[in-house]
C-alpha cells in the first residue's frame, strides 16, 4: 500500500485526473478537476497537492490539498477535499493514512492549521478535526467547517 504524491510523481497525472474526475466530478466540473491536477504539477507553490491511495497496483483512493475547496472562508487554508476510499477498502484506516499524510505535508510547508468542509458528523471528529462552524458554497447551501491544529500544545 502506498501514497503517491502525483506532483512528485507526474507519471500518475493521466491516472490521477480519470480516478478524481470519476469519483468527484460530473459533467459540468470534469474540466475543473482535469486543469486542477494538470497545472498542480506546474506549479512551484506548495499548493494544490492530489495523492492517490495504490495498492498492488490498483488505485484505492484519493484526496486534495488545496487552498480553498469552493467555500465562503477564504480566510482560511490550507483544505483537504476529495477524499475517498473505494467501498471493498473502508474500514480498514486508510481515510487516516492520506490525512496524516497530507497533515504532514501541510506542516512541512510551514501551515500550523489543516481545513475541510463536509457534512458528515462523527467521522472526522476521529482524526483530530474540530467543527468551527459554517461556510457557504457560491452555488447556494453550506457546510460544516472543521480544523485541526498542526502544532502539538
Amino acid at each position: 500500500m502506498q501514497i503517491i504524491n502525483v506532483k512528485e510523481n507526474v507519471a500518475y497525472q493521466d491516472k490521477a485526473i480519470k480516478y478524481i474526475q470519476d469519483k468527484w466530478a460530473n459533467e459540468n466540473t470534469l474540466k475543473l478537476y482535469k486543469d486542477c491536477i494538470t497545472h498542480s504539477l506546474r506549479t512551484d507553490n506548495s499548493l494544490p497537492i492530489w495523492y492517490l491511495l495504490e495498492n498492488e497496483g490498483k488505485i484505492i483512493g484519493c484526496a486534495g490539498l488545496i487552498s480553498n475547496d469552493f467555500v465562503s472562508r477564504m480566510d482560511l487554508w490550507p483544505w483537504v477535499c476529495a477524499l475517498y476510499i473505494e467501498e471493498s477498502y473502508r474500514g480498514k484506516a486508510l481515510g487516516e493514512k492520506l490525512l496524516l499524510k497530507m497533515k504532514e505535508d501541510t506542516k512541512n510547508a510551514g501551515f500550523d492549521k489543516l481545513y475541510l468542509c463536509t457534512n458528515h458528523v462523527g467521522y472526522y471528529e476521529k482524526y483530530v478535526f474540530s467543527y468551527i462552524g459554517d461556510g457557504y458554497h457560491p452555488w447556494g447551501g453550506s457546510s460544516r467547517i472543521y480544523e485541526t491544529n498542526l502544532i502539538k500544545p
